[in-house]
């Protein structure tokens, strides 16, 4: 039972309709910051951008941003799953159908199609997630970065 309710809140984290980041331009973040309401701080690294958001709430959002200005990651880690729809952007569906069409009981949330690769798991008030784009990870960053 607990396993579904993981998964549900997932699924409807992920159901809610928002603007677009993952693949998006670096300008959907600051959009983002208004959305979730929350604190921004900015980590500059030689290959790429960490912009780190923050909640009231706790929850800490991070989106993964390329020297040409695209979002090739997200990460979150909080008391709450974010809207995913929002973090996920036109990957959100592609996400929702490969999530329905598991069968199962799922503990974790785990997407991994030809480029979108979605991680998600947690229980009550301790979620953690992750979503990336293997086709536009810049030249010499693994996925490990996306955390």
């Amino acid at each position: 039972m607990h396993n579904q309710l993981v998964l549900l809140s997932i699924l409807v984290a992920a159901a809610s309709p928002a603007g677009a980041t993952l693949g998006g331009s670096a300008e959907s973040v600051v959009s983002d910051q208004s959305r979730l309401h929350a604190k921004r701080s900015v980590v500059q690294r030689s290959d790429y951008t960490v912009h780190e958001m923050t909640r009231d709430d706790g929850t800490i959002i991070r989106e993964y941003v390329t020297p040409a200005g695209k979002v090739f990651g997200v990460s979150w880690i909080g008391p709450t799953i974010p809207d995913l729809s929002q973090l996920l952007g036109g990957y959100n569906t592609e996400f929702q159908n490969t999530l329905r069409s598991k069968r199962g009981r799922q503990k974790v949330a785990v997407v991994r199609n030809a480029d979108l690769v979605v991680e998600s798991s947690g229980h009550t008030r301790a979620f953690q997630g992750r979503a990336y784009l293997t086709s536009m990870l810049p030249s010499g960053v693994t996925e490990d970065v996306v955390k």
